[in-house]
């Protein structure tokens, strides 16, 4: 067999503003997708059927993997986890598309990342909308197949633009949000060094006593971040939004359990607990990094720099 022409797939990582857990109730959410990506590049060569994967993250080798075809037996790797989770979803793309992986050669793939994946800004989604390029499937059906999420991040992932995110039905709708806030450099987007697992912590908070209610007020947050002029009404959304969520999933905002000195307002993201949370103030830029370094909080993005 001859070297096949290259292909290549780009997909892009999330950060949620608005709408964590409620989003899987129907709720409005704000979804940004952010400046870093995972591309992945597909390449057929003779060889042994299979699929020969390594995974870069800014050009070191993080992850690496060979699966064998038909039955895509994984034969080495480097991370047992990841090589389980890559074969769960190439399986998954095959039962969307019976024709994928079906040729008798060596899959050569290479995924790169510009970011870090302990970050919690898509990884996992962002891989699998590029699989889902890549085997001609739907990527919302795949992602169904794998996680049990709301699949904002799968929409991200495939997006340019800020998008308000909702599920009718249990089935994915969304629109681009008119979102370029005039106070985006107030704006910031700080990682806790928590690596959250978000469906782990969604699966565990109890959101059967969600009601009406509370849908539609985290809906009109939403809506209100959207629509938002100036600072200080966005970091009232934001508070309240905070308030309300407290209340429905139990658990004390990350201001009033890390930050309480702050000057500013400051809003979890996705899972409580972890990851990035966004904030928001008036204060200098200066004062907000030195406030979170001194805190060894080291990550910090300015909304202008990472969207």
């Amino acid at each position: 067999m001859n070297y096949s022409e290259m292909k290549s797939f780009r997909s892009y990582t999330k950060l949620m503003i608005s709408g964590e857990y409620l989003v899987l109730k129907g709720a409005l959410s704000l979804a940004i997708p952010t400046k870093f990506s995972q591309e992945i590049s597909v390449s057929e060569k003779s060889g042994a059927p299979s699929v020969k994967w390594k995974s870069l993250i800014n050009n070191n080798l993080w992850f690496q993997t060979t699966l064998l075809l038909p039955d895509l037996q994984i034969t080495e790797t480097n991370e047992a986890n990841l090589a389980e989770t890559l074969q769960k979803i190439l399986k998954a793309a095959q039962l969307l598309n019976s024709g994928f992986l079906e040729s008798s050669c060596e899959y050569q793939v290479t995924s790169v990342m510009d970011f870090d994946p302990a970050w919690g800004i898509g990884s996992s989604s962002s891989l699998i909308s590029n699989i889902a390029y890549w085997a001609d499937c739907d990527a919302f059906e795949l992602n169904d197949l794998i996680f049990n999420g709301s699949g904002y991040d799968i929409a991200c992932a495939r997006s340019s633009s800020p998008i308000i995110y909702q599920l009718e039905g249990n089935k994915p709708s969304f629109r681009e949000a008119i979102f370029r806030p005039a106070f985006e450099r107030q704006l910031y987007f700080v990682y806790l060094n928590r690596k959250q697992n978000s469906r782990e912590s969604v699966g565990k908070a109890d959101l059967s006593g969600v009601s009406s209610r509370d849908i539609s007020e985290i809906s009109e947050i939403t809506l209100g971040f959207e629509k938002a002029t100036n600072l200080r009404n966005f970091q009232i959304l934001m508070d309240k939004h905070e308030e309300i969520m407290s209340q429905i999933i139990q658990l004390k905002p990350v201001k009033s359990l890390f930050f309480n000195d702050f000057n500013g307002s400051v809003k979890s993201m996705g899972a409580w607990g972890g990851d990035f949370v966004l904030v928001a103030s008036a204060a200098s830029e200066e004062y907000v990094r030195n406030y979170f370094i001194a805190r060894d909080l080291n990550t910090i993005f300015r909304y202008d720099e990472i969207i």
